[in-house]
């Protein structure tokens, strides 16, 4: 192939791809982000209800414990509650890879992939508010809790959301006087 060969096919190449536009991120502090993570966490929840035998661990898989005392976590510093969310995505970060070492079922692999991407997203969230700096500086040592089954990992984690998570993001967006 000549050079004029390769202009002409690089040329067809250029023309017959669309130029993509990405829609613009959500502002972080808006409620309808969160709440969409929530709703796909409940989602995959709700489909581990009639999940058999297949939908059970061998061993623990630890997550962070999600009762929260409202009272108690409002007197915490917010470098300390930081310190806690980041401590159980840190968690999650870590079990949904050894879980999938677990999942022989094509369709359960699909929803354990999601819930990576999800938690993923959920990190990158975090650290768009500028949280990770200040979930270093404070030396907080969540609460643990072990998990054998798919439902109960699901669980925790709509939890950890629905609680921690979002009580931590408010605050911050209300500090920052950014729209919630």
């Amino acid at each position: 192939m000549g050079v004029t060969g390769l202009l002409t096919l690089l040329s067809m190449l250029l023309v017959s791809v669309k130029l993509v536009t990405c829609a613009p991120y959500k502002p972080v502090c808006d409620k309808t982000v969160l709440d969409m993570f929530i709703k796909e966490a409940r989602e995959l929840e709700t489909a581990m209800d009639s999940c058999n035998i297949i939908c059970q661990f061998p061993e623990d898989i630890m997550v962070p414990e999600t009762k929260l005392n409202v009272g108690e976590w409002n007197k915490l510093q917010t470098s300390q509650q930081a310190a806690e969310v980041w401590n159980g995505l840190v968690l999650f970060t870590k079990a949904v890879p050894r879980i999938t070492d677990f999942i022989s079922d094509a369709s359960l692999k699909f929803q354990v992939e999601k819930i990576h991407s999800d938690i993923r997203s959920v990190v990158h969230l975090f650290k768009s508010l500028n949280l990770q700096d200040e979930a270093q500086t404070s030396q907080t040592e969540g609460k643990t809790l072990p998990v054998r089954t798919f439902k109960k990992l699901f669980s925790v984690y709509t939890n950890f959301l629905r609680g921690k998570l979002r009580l931590l993001v408010m605050a911050v967006c209300r500090e920052a006087s950014l729209p919630t």
